[in-house]
C-alpha cells in the first residue's frame, strides 16, 4: 500500500533529514488520501470524500515547505505525523486487531444504546439494529483515523512527558466515548425515523459530521491549553506555509 510506503519514507526523512525525502514522503501521503476519495464517494459520504481530497492538496504543501522552509518546523511535524499513522496502521492493515476493534466498538454501543432506552438489537458481529433497520460498524466507524491524529500530535511533539500523555488522556478516551455516542444517535435517528425517510443520510452525513467537527475543535482547545508546544507548532507551520507560499 502506498501509505506504507510513505510512512517509510517518513521515517526515512526523520533519520537522515534530506529534504527531498521529505518532499517525497508528503507527497505519497497526499496520493494514498486521495485515493480514498472514490471509496467516500461511493458510500455517500460527501464530507469525507471533500476532506481527504483538500488533504491531498494539503500534504503536497507540506511537502514543498519541507523542501523550502524551516527543516526543524517540518522535522516535527513530521514526527507527529508518523507516529498518527503508526496508532493507525496495526488496525487498517491487520484483520484481528481491526476485527476486534470494531467489536469492541459494536458491543459498547449496544449496551450504551441499551442502557439509554433504545431496543437495540445485535445482527451478527458487526450490526446493531433498531425496529429492523440496521448499522454495520466498518473501521472508520470507531474514530480510529481522529484518535491516531490526536495520539501521534500529543506524543510526538516536544514537551514534559507527564504533559503529553495528559493531552493524550484528555483527548484519545475522549473521542473514543463521544464516538460511541455518536453511533447511538445514528441508529436511534434511522431506527425511530426521527429526520423521515432520509434519517439515516441526516443523522450520518449531517448532524453527526457536524457535532463531530465543534468536539475536536473543543478538544483541541484543551490540547493547545495542556500543550502550548504544539500550539506553537502548529503556527509556526502556518508561517513556514505562509512564507513559502510567498
Amino acid at each position: 500500500m502506498l501509505i506504507i510506503v510513505a510512512s517509510i519514507l517518513m521515517l526515512l526523512f526523520l533519520a537522515v533529514k534530506r529534504r527531498t525525502l521529505g518532499l517525497i514522503a508528503w507527497i505519497s501521503t497526499g496520493v494514498a488520501f486521495l485515493q480514498r476519495v472514490p471509496y467516500f464517494l461511493s458510500i455517500g459520504d460527501y464530507f469525507n470524500a471533500t476532506v481527504f481530497a483538500l488533504a491531498f492538496f494539503f500534504f503536497v504543501l507540506l511537502g514543498y515547505t519541507t523542501l523550502k522552509g524551516d527543516l526543524d518546523v517540518m522535522v516535527q511535524v513530521t514526527r507527529f505525523s508518523f507516529l498518527a499513522m503508526l496508532f493507525y496502521f496495526p488496525f487498517e492493515l491487520y484483520e484481528p486487531f481491526r476485527r476486534a476493534l470494531i467489536r469492541t466498538v459494536v458491543d459498547q454501543t449496544f449496551m450504551l444504546g441499551r442502557a439509554i432506552g433504545f431496543d437495540f438489537e445485535r445482527l451478527g458481529w458487526d450490526e446493531i439494529t433498531l425496529n429492523d433497520r440496521g448499522i454495520r460498524i466498518i473501521l472508520p466507524c470507531t474514530g480510529i483515523e481522529s484518535m491516531s491524529l490526536y495520539a501521534g500530535a500529543c506524543l510526538g511533539v516536544k514537551a514534559d512527558l507527564s504533559r503529553r500523555l495528559k493531552a493524550f488522556l484528555v483527548s484519545v478516551p475522549t473521542i473514543y466515548v463521544l464516538n460511541l455516542f455518536r453511533a447511538v444517535f445514528v441508529l436511534a435517528s434511522y431506527g425511530y425515523s426521527w429526520f423521515g425517510e432520509n434519517s439515516f443520510y441526516i443523522a450520518h452525513n449531517v448532524v453527526s459530521k457536524f457535532l463531530a467537527l465543534a468536539s475536536l475543535i473543543v478538544i483541541t482547545l484543551v490540547v493547545f491549553k495542556i500543550l502550548p508546544e504544539l500550539e506553537d507548532l502548529i503556527v509556526n507551520l502556518k508561517r513556514e506555509i505562509e512564507r513559502v507560499v510567498r
